[in-house]
């Protein structure tokens, strides 16, 4: 609970009413509605009816300097306005512009809180950028470098931009704050941009360009904050959900407020306007609180967002995100596999990792001990040692990223970049290495050199010197240091090998190939294995494309027994004034289902469980868990009738726990009924070695050569359970084919293989392509039997058909392309059928190894009904081989 007093707030205090905020004291002054105008100034520009004859607006005065050449000017304009007649022009001709509405002019109250904001249009600027400053000054006019703000850079990318909002926060919680002064600036590089090379550094500039400014206020509005008392934001079962409000102003009669909340789709589930009920805080008297209870809402992610208005004007927005985890989800401990890299969280904000991490089941986390913000040890070396300590009592393993030269470094060279650092004087930098190693070595024995997601050092071979130079010296200080290096997966490794690869996975590599790319590092001896998981990006696939897509390559990645994964820190935290502000991602949700429900666990193998649903068999103690999604159609969903046990339940990805219901039409079986789409689900509480069982079914070959004779096979299967099972097995065929024999009597003790003989046959013009034979367990002494589908695929060895049917009014063109895949040439007769019409043929007469063919077939005339099919394909020559395939006309 908070120590300082509150109000709780519920929909009964909002009373539905739009008023002024109401507070639990008097306040003073006392200030009507009427009386009250938070704008303190308005500038837009249309000085002409004030009597102003002038080309510049009244009490702005031209900046001189460094780079602000005299004969570079701004003019009250007509040619392009906001509002009104008149917006203020700047015209560059070299070098930058800048005009100040100075002191003397906007007098500030200490403590108060103003929002400059105005609009901007400019010319194309490659170079140059548009942007608002403002900043408190004394009495005396001495700017209080503390309190300066500026807007964002601008500067229009095509000539048919509109005008562009910019806008500035800023405090006067200074005492010697006086007055408010304004810039309006048109800069150049050398301006604005970083001197990464000190003096040597060369900016380009635009020699012409123009911007206008227009319609711009200052008013003084009120500070609000939006606070929550849990870590992170992120609630857990049995937690209230609150929210805590911070509001600072002089006066406050005047404001009404409205909260509003969306989910993740950006739907609003809940909007409330009215009064709400504030207390003091005794310390600081001019800070008012209320804790505001948020409504019932399902679990999920949210945006919860209070705007403040006053007279019908909106005078800001906080917005705030939060998380609400369901209940039900089993804890798991940390798991060494798993870790989180939060090298872009500032290291003002590494407190929350020790409340967040457990919640991901993280056995591991990256940090940015080094990078050209901040060296830890010269920011906050107690807080390291505090938060190492807290890592080590939680069992989860740091790893210290090398990410780039630190401040201190930059500044005495001039050059804050790698290269330099080679160049350098090792007394320069190994002094802080060895500091930080000594001093830290039995906390921290993972390093990372570079950021994950690099190619630095793939493309640069200075990069590698770079790698070689710190393992030197981390060898010197730690036995066999683990010192990382990132590598895109997209690039083969070459060269000397670091001890650690940093794999980073990008979003166009697919789910299902990523265990690929982790073969192709393993083939390597006595290297570490990182993997980085990059997520697609939400702009360009949408939301849930990018969680199906993250969920399916960690449950890939962890089936090809992967031993490090690191995901992106789902949390972001930004400095706003003086403050860093906590929101969680969506993303925190379904990293803690993947890994709380998947921590501690063994793959045990895929399960055969239908046409396109993939199905990963993962062991916890016994426990058996199974990952499974529909890998068709992403629209379409599949409905299953599952056996997995007596009281099996799904969690989706956002960690809710569903039980699921017997199948209707089949409760004598035990069979449960299961909606699958594209998203994974998780299956838990299910009989495990029967899904093991499951798993071991194979055939020896799946591919059946597409000819008339008997195919022999071997059908395996290993006995899981503690015990000793025998039981009957049915083999049912697809329709017109035979199996021999089709059942088998079998008694397997624990861990035995069951390996018999089957053979195959089918019909002649049997099509081509994926096959299921179902395999029926009836298992003595067990009324839960069950049906496993062994796939199998007919087709021709050596050779590729691809066809397609398309039509042209009422003619109907079948192209069939033909490729030898084979070491000898091949001779068949291609034919094309249509039902009703005597089939049409070519010959594929001698084709040699590698080479492809195009046979055409054109009918005319044709009147074929909608969903019609034509069968193509090929029969050998000198042989029984024989290829059927359908294909749909398009």
């Amino acid at each position: 609970m908070p120590k300082r007093p509150y109000t709780l707030v519920d929909h009964r205090l909002w009373r539905g009413i739009v008023g002024t905020i109401v507070f639990a004291f008097s306040i003073a002054p006392s200030i009507g509605h009427a009386q009250v105008s938070r704008v303190l100034h308005s500038f837009d520009f249309e000085e002409r009816r004030a009597g102003n004859v002038e080309e510049l607006p009244m009490h702005w005065t031209k900046v001189d300097g460094a780079g602000l050449p005299h004969y570079v000017n701004g003019q009250l304009a007509t040619d392009r306005v906001h509002g009104g007649e008149y917006s203020f022009r700047f015209d560059l001709n070299g070098g930058s512009l800048i005009y100040r509405y100075g002191e003397g002019q906007i007098p500030v109250i200490r403590g108060a809180h103003y929002r400059i904001e105005g609009f901007c249009q400019t010319t194309v600027l490659p170079n140059a950028r548009a942007r608002i400053t403002a900043y408190c000054t004394d009495q005396d006019g001495h700017r209080i470098v503390e309190s300066e703000r500026h807007s964002e850079l601008y500067a229009a990318r095509d000539a048919n931009e509109g005008w562009k909002h910019l806008g500035i926060e800023l405090n006067s919680d200074f005492p010697q704050a006086a007055w408010l002064v304004l810039e309006l600036e048109l800069l150049q590089p050398a301006q604005y941009a970083g001197e990464t090379l000190g003096q040597r550094t060369l900016h380009a500039q635009d020699i012409r360009g123009s911007a206008w400014f227009d319609d711009i206020t200052v008013a003084q509005v009120p500070r609000v904050r939006l606070a929550t008392q849990v870590a992170g934001n992120v609630f857990r079962p049995g937690d209230a959900p609150l929210l805590d409000v911070a509001l600072s102003d002089s006066f406050t009669q005047d404001l009404v407020a409205q909260l509003i909340i969306r989910d993740a789709d950006e739907k609003i589930v809940f909007q409330r306007s009215g009064a709400l009920e504030m207390t003091a805080d005794p310390k600081t008297p001019a800070q008012k609180h209320s804790i505001i209870r948020l409504p019932e809402l399902r679990p999920g992610w949210y945006q919860a967002a209070l705007s403040m208005t006053s007279q019908g004007k909106l005078l800001g927005t906080r917005a705030l995100d939060l998380i609400l985890l369901p209940d039900g989800l089993p804890a798991t401990a940390t798991d060494p596999r798993f870790g989180i890299d939060a090298t872009s969280l500032p290291i003002e904000a590494w407190g929350e990792l020790p409340k967040i991490l457990p919640l991901l089941s993280a056995g591991r986390v990256k940090l940015a001990v080094w990078s050209a913000l901040a060296d830890v040890e010269q920011t906050d070396p107690a807080g390291f040692d505090i938060l190492l300590d807290n890592l080590h009592r939680l069992g989860i393993t740091p790893t210290a990223c090398l990410l780039g030269v630190p401040p201190e470094l930059a500044r005495k060279w001039g050059n804050g970049s790698w290269e330099r650092l080679l160049r350098a004087n090792p007394q320069d930098w190994r002094p802080q290495l060895a500091y930080l190693v000594s001093r830290h070595a039995s906390q921290l024995d993972r390093w990372q050199l570079g950021a994950d997601g690099s190619d630095a050092f793939v493309t640069d071979p200075k990069m590698r010197q770079l790698y070689a130079l710190f393992y030197r010296e981390l060898s010197n200080l730690l036995q066999r240091p683990d010192l990382a290096m990132p590598w895109p997966a997209w690039y083969e490794m070459s060269g000397e090998l670091p001890a650690t690869v940093a794999l980073s996975i990008p979003p166009r590599v697919l789910p299902n190939q990523v265990p690929l790319y982790m073969q192709d590092i393993r083939k390597h001896k006595d290297q570490n294995l990182s993997l980085s998981l990059e997520p697609l990006d939400t702009q360009a696939y949408g939301r849930l494309v990018q969680i199906r897509d993250l969920a399916q390559r960690f449950i890939y990645a962890l089936s090809a027994d992967a031993t490090r994964i690191d995901f992106q820190l789902p949390f972001d935290a930004v400095r706003e004034e003086d403050q860093i502000v906590k929101q969680p991602r969506e993303m925190l949700m379904i990293i803690r289902t993947l890994t709380a429900t998947l921590g501690g666990t063994t793959f045990k193998g895929q399960v055969p469980m239908g046409e396109d649903v993939e199905a990963f068999l993962f062991d916890r103690n016994g426990q058996g868990i199974l990952a499974l999604w529909n890998r068709g159609n992403s629209a379409d969903t599949k409905q299953l009738a599952l056996n997995v046990g007596a009281h099996p339940a799904m969690i989706d990805l956002w960690g809710n726990v569903t039980p699921l219901v017997r199948a209707p039409d089949d409760k004598a079986a035990g069979k449960m009924q299961l909606t699958l789409g594209s998203l994974p689900v998780f299956l838990i509480d299910i009989d495990g070695p029967q899904a093991q069982l499951r798993a071991s079914v194979a055939i020896d070959q799946p591919l059946l050569e597409s000819s008339a004779r008997p195919h022999t096979r071997k059908l395996k299967f290993v006995n899981p359970y503690p015990q000793a099972i025998a039981g009957m097995l049915k083999l049912k065929a697809p329709a017109g084919w035979t199996i021999n024999p089709p059942t088998f009597s079998f008694t397997l003790n624990s861990g035995e293989t069951f390996d018999r003989e089957i053979s195959i046959s089918f019909p002649y013009n049997s099509f081509a392509g994926p096959k299921a034979v179902d395999c029926e367990f009836l298992l003595q002494n067990d009324s839960n039997n069950f049906t496993v589908p062994l796939q199998l695929r007919l087709g021709l060895t050596d050779v590729g058909v691809q066809s397609i049917a398309l039509r042209n009014g009422n003619d109907l063109i079948i192209q069939q392309m033909i490729t030898n895949y084979g070491e000898q040439p091949i001779s068949y007769s291609a034919f094309a059928r249509l039902p009703g019409l005597a089939p049409v043929e070519r010959m594929v007469a001698n084709l040699g190894p590698g080479q492809t063919i195009m046979k055409r077939y054109v009918f005319n005339n044709l009147k074929l009904p909608p969903g019609a099919k034509a069968r193509v394909g090929l029969k050998e020559l000198d042989g029984v081989r024989i290829f059927n395939e359908e294909v749909a006309l398009q």
